[in-house]
């Protein structure tokens, strides 16, 4: 899998930025003082080990979590105290860790669920034409209960039911999580195809080569930090990330 050359355009304005966030539960820190930024049309991945923050790190960008201190922007516009429900509604869509399907729910509903801001539900009958274009095998599937599904095709219905919230940016959180190898790779394939459709996306990922083979930059996280940022191309490489991530 190689990345699609990026469409940004170097001396515009991140289409995110996060500035110093820090974020707590409770009492326990998660997040000191993360800096980052996406550029419009990229897709960047963060990696990292579990508990590094990474999780943490989108739900503060959704407005699930809110941030103890730091700036968070978003196409041009603060919006660190803006709640999840807003988020959605100026075009930040998330797709959760573990699919979190509705499984008594048919993958038709699942999917017009993603569609309730008003924005979306004037677009719902095209964007479900999109989405059924893009995961054909969904189709097939429609009045079938989503917890039925094997675990590749309820990944499906996560991704297309963020999407059709009509997104400016797509959060995905570990995309490939207990998926067959062949079935990740069909899921990183149509991450592509998303952003060929103009899509940025930030991606938090343990398959560390799917997700920086596909990406433009990457940011390595650690203990709630930043602790290191580049391009795919050269994290891949990097002897630190192949020896701390890949084993090598």
């Amino acid at each position: 899998m190689s990345a699609t050359p990026s469409t940004t355009v170097p001396s515009a304005p991140p289409l995110l930025e996060l500035e110093n966030i820090t974020a707590s539960y409770g009492d326990l820190q998660a997040l000191f003082g993360i800096t980052l930024r996406v550029n419009a049309g990229e897709i960047v991945t963060l990696i990292g080990a579990n508990g590094a923050g990474k999780t943490t790190t989108l739900r503060v960008i959704s407005g699930i979590k809110q941030a103890a201190g730091g700036a968070l922007r978003f196409a041009g516009k603060d919006v660190s105290r803006v709640p999840a429900h807003e988020m959605v509604a100026r075009g930040v869509s998330h797709v959760p860790e573990g699919r979190q399907v509705f499984p008594f729910m048919t993958v038709r509903e699942n999917l017009s669920l993603g569609a309730y801001t008003p924005r979306a539900r004037g677009h719902m009958k095209q964007s479900l034409e999109e989405q059924l274009t893009l995961f054909p095998r969904l189709a097939e599937r429609m009045d079938q209960l989503a917890g039925t599904l094997s675990g590749g095709e309820q990944q499906m219905v996560a991704i297309a039911r963020g999407l059709m919230a009509q997104p400016k940016l797509l959060l995905l959180d570990e995309p490939s999580l207990g998926l067959a190898p062949k079935v990740v790779d069909e899921v990183f394939e149509k991450i592509q195809e998303v952003r060929r459709k103009g899509i940025t996306m930030l991606i938090v990922e343990q398959n560390v080569v799917s997700g920086l083979s596909i990406s433009d930059r990457g940011y390595v996280v650690q203990n709630g930090t930043i602790l290191m940022e580049d391009s795919a191309k050269n994290l891949l490489t990097n002897a630190m990330v192949r020896a701390a991530y890949l084993g090598l």
